[in-house]
């Protein structure tokens, strides 16, 4: 089953539609995208509320799409820690169940026609720029979406966003705060500097032939040789199909009047409304009523526009008129569509009843984006067939030779047969770098017992790129110690490096010794033959100097005392620096414009924003009662 997830989880279809979903999985790791209705077991319960089984498989089978797609191209799904990720996952389920809960308590919504306008306008929805049906429930079949689950999931999380949205668009910093970050953030440090460099000593460093056998015979642990294997495989790959496939003309053609009626499809309506919402305060026939008010209003001569600003339920679009925009078929709710694309341009509806209320609706404009000509079309439809081709010529190679690599004792026959090259390399072990042979699928195969012992073809491995491997072990190489003569030169080279860098560390430690003592740096550097670089009013983001030393820089303090203001350490690259602090200045949040106020400003607020929101999510979880089943 993981083999099939991680297979599907690489398509285009399904990174689409993760990456719609991105947002989500960022607040909550799961369930945005699948309902909470279901039957069945339950894995735990929110206030009485149930959480189905069935709900929390489809979360965690799109929690475990998520992560082999951030694992990249060879994702392997054995590496997925199954319990942790359900805990997670179930996690994720009951926060989104206690925010869902917490949301319909404070009356937070969001109207269907806002959601319907927000999927219509997403980019992967689109064709050459135009919201395209076909295109929007392709990219959710292959999620294992419906239109319907998709539209809930989002009106679930649009609502539990609300509070989110508005603790940080209400948070705000005092000015006297921002003044105190700005002299932090924006404090700029005067500093001497000095570095004494490992590499001025390489040369004059000696590392005798003892010093390298004692550390080879102390360390020999670091220099463990891997169990490793020689083998041979057979390679194949879409790419080297390429060139034994080919499309004709009659077939571009076919494929183009197939899918005429697609385009044809695609005709969109630019269409307003009136809506009159039932709810707790409104019942049907009381809606029913209001919207047959305005329906009298507008045969009476009234402007739609002007209606729906006044009188129009659905805050989204009322404020413009009434306007929804353009959509295709499948964009709004069935009884809604079917009204719509029975109206005539500038025609009104009869009252129309949906889940949210009745409607007026009004077809403004019909756009028909035409059926592009073949001559349009025809290097996308060739390419197509090509694509199709090569797939399926590569599919039948793959099952070919992974059916008689499976029946054969060596690789000579498939070879042979299928007229491929057998490929050698030597000395595989886990830490080859080879594309073929660090993959985890390989890796995990690679000392099989069944292939060391007796002497078998592996199972075919299937890379995501189009690519696949079978090979077989030529020798096995048991782990060891690598012999002293292979790493000899690596110790003498580390034991070189270590020394001088030794050597320029007490070199700097004398100088720091010299000014923290009270010489004055300058004068010290000349007599011992280095330069003292004095910097300026250098902030904490300087490009001037290595980060690591203004990091060391901005980590000192200036108390008065010589000895405390000097400051030396070794360096990353084996390096040893000295640093003399010699003055600190506040940033001054006078000396912001105003439009780097306001953005220090929004950051710092979002960010006090932010941790409202989690305090707020942290206290909905602790007033919840909840039980895991």
């Amino acid at each position: 089953m993981l083999q099939d997830i991680r297979k599907s989880s690489q398509g285009i279809t399904a990174k689409i539609v993760i990456g719609l979903i991105i947002t989500t999985f960022a607040l909550f790791g799961v369930d945005s995208i699948v309902g909470s209705i279901g039957s069945g077991p339950e894995v735990a319960e929110v206030n009485g509320e149930g959480i189905p089984e069935s709900t929390y498989a489809r979360a965690l089978d799109v929690k475990k799409r998520q992560v082999l797609m951030q694992m990249g191209e060879f994702a392997d799904p054995d590496l997925i820690n199954e319990a942790l990720l359900g805990a997670s996952v179930l996690d994720g389920l009951i926060e989104q169940e206690v925010l869902t809960q917490d949301a319909s308590e404070k009356d937070l919504f969001v109207p269907g026609a806002a959601i319907d306008r927000y999927i219509s306008n997403i980019d992967q929805f689109k064709d050459q720029g135009v919201f395209s049906n076909d295109r929007m429930h392709s990219v959710l079949r292959g999620a294992g979406l419906t239109l319907k689950s998709y539209r809930d999931s989002l009106r679930t999380e649009f609502a539990i966003t609300q509070p989110r949205s508005a603790l940080i668009a209400s948070s705000f910093i005092l000015p006297g705060e921002l003044s105190e970050v700005v002299a932090l953030d924006r404090q700029a440090r005067s500093f001497g500097f000095l570095a004494v460099s490992r590499s001025s000593y390489l040369e004059s460093v000696v590392v005798s032939d003892e010093e390298v056998n004692s550390y080879y015979s102390e360390n020999k642990t670091d220099f463990k040789k891997p169990q490793s294997v020689d083998v041979s495989f057979i390679e194949i790959s879409q790419s080297d199909l390429l060139s034994d496939v080919s499309v004709t003309d009659e077939e571009v053609e076919a494929l183009y009047e197939s899918e005429r009626e697609a385009y044809a499809s695609s005709e969109e309506r630019d269409a307003s409304h009136v809506l009159i919402k039932i709810d707790e305060s409104r019942s049907e026939a009381e809606a029913l009523a209001a919207i047959k008010s305005v329906e009298s209003r507008l045969v009476a001569g009234e402007e739609f526009a002007a209606l729906a600003k006044e009188l129009s339920d659905d805050e989204g679009s009322a404020s413009s008129g009434g306007s929804l925009g353009a959509a295709a078929r499948g964009v709004y709710v069935a009884d809604f569509e079917d009204a719509l694309f029975a109206l005539k341009e500038g025609q009104v509806s009869a009252p129309v009843k949906t889940e949210f209320g009745y409607h007026l609706i009004r077809l403004d404009r019909i756009i028909d984006s035409g059926i592009p000509a073949l001559a349009e079309l025809e290097e996308k439809l060739k390419q197509r067939l090509m694509n199709e081709k090569v797939v399926q010529a590569y599919a039948d190679l793959a099952e070919r030779l992974a059916d008689i690599s499976y029946a054969s004792s060596g690789l000579e026959e498939p070879s042979e047969e299928l007229g491929l090259e057998i490929k050698q390399l030597v000395g595989v072990s886990v830490e080859s770098r080879d594309r073929v042979f660090s993959s985890p699928k390989v890796q995990r195969q690679l000392f099989a017992e069944e292939l060391l012992n007796d002497g078998v073809n592996s199972d075919l491995v299937e890379y995501e790129d189009g690519s696949s491997v079978v090979f077989r072990i030529d020798a096995f190489y048991e782990e060891g110690i690598k012999p002293f003569d292979e790493v000899a030169e690596i110790i003498r080279q580390k034991l070189v490096e270590d020394k001088a860098a030794e050597f320029a560390a007490s070199v700097g430690q004398a100088f720091a010794a010299r000014v923290a003592a009270g010489e004055e740096a300058v004068v010290v550097a000349e007599d011992m033959g280095f330069t003292w670089v004095l910097y300026e009013d250098l902030e904490r983001n300087s490009a001037d100097v290595d980060a690591e030393v203004l990091s060391k820089v901005f980590s000192m303090k200036l108390d008065g005392s010589v000895a405390s203001s000097v400051l030396g350490f070794g360096s990353n690259s084996g390096d040893f620096n000295v640093v003399q602090l010699m003055a600190v200045k506040p940033g001054d949040a006078t000396s912001l414009t105003e439009q780097e106020g306001w953005s220090v400003s929004k950051v710092l607020s979002e960010s006090l924003g932010g941790v409202d929101y989690r305090s707020y999510r942290s206290v909905a979880q602790r007033k919840a009662t909840i039980e895991k089943i």
